[in-house]
């Protein structure tokens, strides 16, 4: 018994993830204080979680499982498993547009005087994308934010003109994690302004004012598993945050996405209780990195007339777009014998981060007897967008005879919300029996069981007497299919098991109305 238990448990590790542990027990595991936990435990008796009590999920990031797997003869789950923020990472967000840049060798002109007689060129760089969620249906990153750009700032013998930088854009936003559903997409990074209102004075038009577009939102990874087999996962990452444009001032990084929703895996031999929560929430995404601010130089010429024509200025720059949500994870209960499962369970997905704030712009007024009066003033950037949604998780109740099981727990699958709503994930129940035919597979014997090289089926007589072909399938504990026939019912089968390795299985038979469910051991 000791080296079967040990063989699942290599079996359940390599399903997880190389870094989940495996560990079994030889007698009851009660949990009576809050604890951390993840990895496969194989309880040989009752696994307990009792009333008022917490298990936390350690998280993917910190061991690279994010799941935790029960295998016991009885489950009691009578208080929380708390997989929230447990699966697949969000992705980095973004930094902000840092960089100067001068085609004409004018890099110090939005904070000093350079060049004052020569025309020039100045551009400011763009805020910088976050990088892509992880996991199968992780958010992508948005791209990056335009750089904005204009002429630098002119003394001339018979009048001086002023100069003006576009702000530069924010990069768009990541996208929300896809498990169950598919998350929503990023929205795009706000744009920085190339506004110069003046009055009395003249703009240096060498350049012209560009100011950078904000980037395009990422887009929502695919949807993955099934909603009805045997398997199940962790939820994926959203993308992170865009980050803020420059203009004279930096702006700031974008934030991280949100983490995709733990995994939580419970099979019985004998019983299944669960009247507590169970959770494997996605988490929510942050917010888009702020723009910077616009500003002055100052004054440049001496002419005795220090006027706001002396100097440069630059336009606010644009935000970043906020960080997807991370989808919500998986949940898997499943019993070979009898069900109570009237808890709570809940895999949804997580919002999507807002957006940062807009860069501003800046103003000058002049006032003189003696010279002409003048003044300007730059625009201010534009906001990006929320990020995008996490989609909700699957929820997966599998027990072998309707009219035996308890099951009416209450379930929350719904995606989250940001730039659009995520769809929602799934939640199914599969009863053994379908149909109103419940009796049909009664007395049908599967031996032996452990089997080595072969497997027989002795029908009973309703089936015998139908003629009807079955559908055999046999599923390893990850729900792939490894066997597949179609058998005659008229006469006792012998089915070749030869070619499967060591380990536990599920045997399906399925006609027209009804199904069967038994665990299979390969010795």
């Amino acid at each position: 018994m000791i080296r079967k238990l040990l063989l699942l448990a290599t079996l359940y590790t390599s399903q997880v993830n190389a870094q989940c542990d495996s560990l079994v027990i030889n007698n009851d595991l009660v949990i009576s204080s809050d604890a951390l936990m993840s990895g496969i435990y194989v309880v040989n008796g009752t696994f307990t979680v009792q009333s008022g009590v917490t298990i936390y999920v350690t998280p993917y990031s910190s061991n690279s499982c994010g799941a935790l797997k029960i295998y016991a003869n009885n489950i009691e789950i009578i208080g929380n498993i708390n997989g929230d923020f447990a699966g697949y990472e969000g992705g980095n967000g973004g930094t902000a547009g840092s960089t100067v840049a001068s085609l004409t060798g004018h890099l110090t002109a939005l904070d000093a005087c350079t060049g004052t007689g020569n025309t020039g060129n100045v551009s400011v760089e763009g805020g910088k994308a976050g990088l892509s969620g992880a996991g199968p249906g992780a958010g992508a990153a948005g791209s990056n934010g335009g750089d904005g750009s204009g002429s630098k700032q002119y003394c001339g013998n018979f009048g001086d003109e002023a100069g003006v930088v576009g702000g530069s854009g924010g990069a768009g936003g990541g996208a929300g994690g896809s498990y169950g559903g598919t998350g929503s997409n990023g929205s795009n990074g706000g744009s920085g302004s190339s506004s110069a209102v003046t009055n009395g004075m003249t703009v240096e038009s060498s350049y012209p004012i560009v100011g950078g577009s904000g980037g395009q939102g990422g887009a929502a990874g695919s949807t993955y598993g099934t909603s009805t087999g045997f398997d199940i996962d962790l939820g994926s990452g959203g993308a992170g945050a865009g980050g803020g444009g420059r203009s004279t001032n930096t702006g700031t990084q974008g934030s991280k996405g949100g983490n995709g929703g733990g995994m939580i895996f419970l099979r019985a031999e004998t019983s299944l209780v669960v009247t507590g929560l169970i959770s494997v929430k996605g988490e929510n995404g942050l917010s888009g990195g702020n723009g910077g601010n616009g500003d002055a130089s100052p004054g440049c010429c001496s002419d005795g007339c220090d006027g706001c024509d002396e100097k440069t200025y630059s336009a606010g720059s644009g935000s970043g777009a906020g960080s997807g949500g991370g989808s919500g994870g998986g949940i898997y209960l499943e019993t070979l014998g009898t069900a109570n499962i009237s808890g709570v369970l809940n895999a949804v997905g997580g919002n999507g981060g807002n957006n940062g704030s807009k860069g501003s712009g800046v103003s000058c007024t002049y006032e003189n007897l003696f010279c002409s009066d003048n003044s300007i003033s730059t625009g201010e950037g534009t906001n990006g967008g929320q990020g995008g949604a996490g989609s909700g998780g699957r929820i997966k109740v599998f027990v072998p005879e309707c009219f035996d099981a308890v099951v009416n727990p209450i379930t929350f699958v719904e995606g989250g919300n940001g730039n659009g709503a995520a769809e929602p994930g799934t939640f199914e129940f599969v009863c053994g029996y379908a149909g109103l035919e419940e009796d049909l597979f009664s007395g049908v014997l599967i031996y032996p069981n452990p089997a080595q090289h072969f497997i027989k089926i002795k029908w009973n007589d309703l089936l015998i007497q139908s003629g009807n072909e079955i559908e055999m399938k046999i599923m390893d504990m990850g729900g792939r299919e490894v066997k597949k026939l179609l058998i005659e019912t008229v006469l006792d089968q012998t089915i070749d098991v030869s070619d499967l390795v060591e380990g536990y299985y599920i045997l399906h038979l399925q006609s027209e109305n009804s199904g069967f469910n038994t665990k299979l051991i390969i010795q």
